[in-house]
């Protein structure tokens, strides 16, 4: 395998549905590394909606610049302000190593390239974590953190052997691991019952003038007794915010009056499957109103009370349906009683892509905010200290690991011609949510 001529993905960045997988025949034999750096090859990548959010809102948020085009591009591919490269989390195999603690035959779990061409990352050790590098190339110091971290399981550990054999947890931690720290920082801190974790999901400075953080509230984040309406319900971090907010025992612990998924009938079954849900509504309804009052009249145990506020999760909706249910809703419900969190996308016509960053800078007719994912680990972590918070992610995710998603499938698939294939299906809407993507190279 080490002699194949390595091969990437790269897109169009205005139309990225339109791929190529362009060989690099030149590329081997690789040249020496320099000091402490590690030259890495992706192994395990999982495709979902996530990757074409990165690119519909690459250029925005700096996704494009995390894997640039690789030195010796081709024509027309070189032209990076045309041509550029999408990322997908999963793991990448040290194929040489100048960093003494971390040898060849490790593997690393973060963000990697779609591609089997080796990169050369220049790295540093975490001063208290011994599992974790950070990137310190100067081209990627500008985008978000969780970017440029990455786990490290020496060739000793069970992971090698692993991948090797394509196992579920191998599986889950490339399509479900970024999913879940998503939904444990809302459901565990922004949305936590213990007023001490509370933080703000929303964007906002790293230093003293949080001011995003400084208004958030306990009352803000308290869905004791409320109704939770999650949108596209089916996506991974959907399922799993529900099902860690199901597990809270009554309101003592902040848990919801009723938790209802908010479905297309194409996935309606799949979402009941999952079995983290109260009650499963159908976008379709002709009356949005009627069918929360109805859903939230029917309680979810013995201690619920008839709290009127209801809390509305958009993990990606499609055609801006959550939007448009939470408009219908402040028609009844006052601003004390709405609160409309954007979380996902879905994926996104790269002809639309202009009109839905425009509408992100709009402020809606209810109380809504965004989760931004980097800003509440931040807080967290400034809070409750990093040692703290990754030990607390790592017992929370292990519970999610194993077993995966009730009603989940993984399909597995070889090698860069087989990837090409699936982003191809995600682009068409081919992918059920019920199917999990994933690939060995």
């Amino acid at each position: 395998m080490a002699d194949e001529i390595p091969t990437v993905q790269i897109l169009d960045k205005k139309n990225y549905f339109q791929q190529a997988l362009v060989p690099f025949p030149d590329a081997l034999p690789y040249p020496p590394l320099g000091p402490s750096s590690l030259r890495l090859r992706t192994s395990v990548l999982s495709l979902t909606v996530n990757n074409f959010t990165y690119a519909a809102l690459g250029s925005l948020r700096n996704w494009w610049d995390v894997h640039p085009l690789p030195a010796g591009t081709p024509a027309p591919y070189n032209d990076s302000a045309r041509y550029g490269r999408i990322s997908a989390w999963g793991y990448a195999e040290v194929l040489e190593s100048t960093v003494p603690s971390i040898p060849r035959g490790s593997h690393l779990w973060g963000y990697v390239p779609l591609g089997t061409l080796a990169q050369d990352l220049a790295v540093r050790l975490h001063d208290a974590l011994p599992d974790q590098v950070f990137v310190t190339d100067a081209y990627r110091q500008h985008v978000m953190p969780i970017y440029n971290r990455y786990f490290v399981y020496a060739p000793s550990s069970d992971r090698r052997d692993a991948i090797a054999r394509k196992e579920d947890a191998v599986a889950h931690d490339a399509i479900l691991r970024i999913m879940h720290a998503t939904a444990f920082l809302m459901a565990d801190f922004a949305f936590s019952s213990s007023a001490s974790r509370v933080v703000a999901p929303s964007p906002g400075p790293a230093d003293a003038d949080d001011d995003a953080n400084n208004a958030w509230t306990a009352k803000d984040a308290d869905l004791s007794g409320a109704t939770v309406l999650v949108f596209a319900p089916g996506s991974k971090a959907a399922v799993i915010f529900a099902s860690l907010l199901a597990r809270r025992k009554g309101e003592a612990e902040g848990r919801p009056r009723r938790i209802v998924g908010v479905s297309s009938e194409a996935s309606r079954a799949f979402v009941q499957r999952t079995g983290v849900y109260d009650d499963v509504l159908l976008t379709s309804a002709v009356d949005p109103v009627a069918a929360v009052a109805a859903a939230a009249a029917a309680k979810a145990d013995s201690g619920s009370g008839s709290r009127r506020r209801v809390v509305v999760f958009d993990f990606g909706g499609r055609a801006g349906v959550g939007p448009r249910w939470a408009a219908k809703l402040a028609e009844t419900h006052p601003a004390n009683e709405l609160l409309f969190v954007g979380v996902g996308s879905e994926v996104l016509d790269p002809s639309v892509v202009s009109q839905v960053a425009a509408s992100l800078r709009q402020t809606p007719p209810y109380p809504a905010t965004r989760a931004s994912v980097d800003d509440m680990r931040r807080r967290v972590m400034k809070n409750l200290g990093e040692e703290w918070y990754w030990a607390e992610e790592g017992r929370s995710w292990e519970q999610f690991r194993d077993r995966g998603i009730e009603g989940l499938g993984v399909s597995w698939g070889e090698g860069m011609q087989d990837v090409i294939k699936g982003w191809d299906r995600l682009a068409r809407g081919e992918v059920l949510p019920s199917e999990g993507l994933v690939y060995k190279l």
